[in-house]
């Protein structure tokens, strides 16, 4: 268990707040969790867009469908704790949400009861500002739930840097 010796209290979009580790004691493993400055970017980065065949994307996501997402082109440091980001949807089909979380979860952890986006009807575009964890390989999942299909961008607008 890490026990944490301060916290910042960081605003989300919508004055939402998290309270993200600044710094902090070594986990069971001898891991240290450990956290910089919140660090805004002065230009959101694309790091992914289904909507394009390209590295970036390629086909709408369905039910039960996962994906990893690397958000390293955002970073300027080498890892982040977690990432602000705008978690974007469009050309939704059916009705549906998205679940964003940690890689490191992936077949571990159950699912949250919890979802970073909603869709309810066929022909939406909506967008939704998240605080997303950063799983060890500096990348992020996302998971399709529900009985829809959509179209998904993520825009990383800033980020907590990993202080070893």
């Amino acid at each position: 268990m890490t026990r944490l010796l301060s916290r910042r209290r960081v605003l989300g979009a919508g004055g939402a707040a998290a309270l993200v580790p600044v710094v902090g004691r070594p986990t069971a493993a001898g891991a240290a969790t450990m956290g910089g400055p919140l660090v805004t970017l002065r230009t959101a980065i694309r790091v992914y867009d289904s909507r394009t065949s390209s590295i970036l994307g390629g086909r709408k996501l369905g039910p039960g469908d996962s994906l990893d997402v690397a958000v390293s082109s955002a970073l300027e440091d080498n890892f982040a704790l977690a990432v602000f980001l705008n978690c974007s949807i469009t050309e939704t089909e059916g009705s549906g949400f998205l679940v964003l979380r940690p890689t490191d979860l992936s077949g571990e952890a159950p699912f949250p009861a919890t979802s970073n986006i909603n869709w309810w009807a066929s022909g939406l575009t909506l967008g939704n500002a998240s605080l997303v964890a950063v799983g060890s390989e500096n990348s992020i999942e996302i998971h399709c739930r529900g009985a829809g299909r959509t179209h998904v961008i993520i825009d990383i607008q800033g980020y907590v840097p990993y202080v070893p």
